[in-house]
C-alpha cells in the first residue's frame, strides 16, 4: 500500500513545523511518498527508535527533496517505530509506526496498547544521532 506525507509551506516564524500527517501507521512493506510543497529544501534522515538507547540507529535511508520534488521509500523493516527528522530544519520531527501483524484485524484495544508502548519510548535526543552521521 502507498501512503503520502505532505511537507507544507512553512512560514519562517513558525515554531511548530510538522509534516502532514505527523504520524504514519503502515504495514511492513508499504511505501510512503513525501511531497515537498515548501519553498525550501528538506533533507530527511530516518532513525530506528528502540526502548534501549544503545539500539537507536540512523538508517541508510535518506531523502533530499528540493521545492516541488517527490521522494518515496518502501519500509521492509521489522522495527516497530522509525522517526524522521529534517537535518536542515531540526525541529521537524515526525514518526512512522510499522505493524508486522495486520493492523486492520487488530481490535481497537490491541491497537492502542501497541501504539502506547511504541510512543512511550523517548530517545534521548534525535539530533545528536544526526550529528554523528555527517
Amino acid at each position: 500500500m502507498k501512503y503520502q506525507v505532505l511537507i507544507p509551506q512553512f512560514l519562517h516564524n513558525e515554531s511548530i513545523r510538522n509534516y502532514i500527517p505527523h504520524t504514519v501507521k503502515i504495514q511492513k512493506g508499504d511505501t510512503i511518498r513525501w511531497i515537498n510543497t515548501d519553498s525550501e529544501p528538506h533533507h530527511i534522515f530516518f532513525i530506528k527508535i528502540d526502548p534501549n538507547p544503545t539500539n537507536i540507529e540512523v538508517l541508510d535511508e535518506r531523502l533530499y527533496l528540493n521545492s516541488g520534488e517527490v521522494g518515496e521509500i518502501t519500509f521492509n523493516y521489522n522495527y516497530e517505530r522509525i522517526d524522521y527528522v529534517c537535518k536542515i530544519h531540526r525541529t521537524e520531527c515526525n514518526s512512522i509506526t510499522i505493524f508486522t501483524e495486520d493492523y486492520k484485524n487488530m481490535s481497537n484495544t490491541q491497537r492502542l496498547r501497541c501504539l502506547n508502548k511504541r510512543y512511550n519510548t523517548r530517545p534521548p535526543d534525535l539530533l545528536s544521532f544526526l550529528d554523528k552521521n555527517k
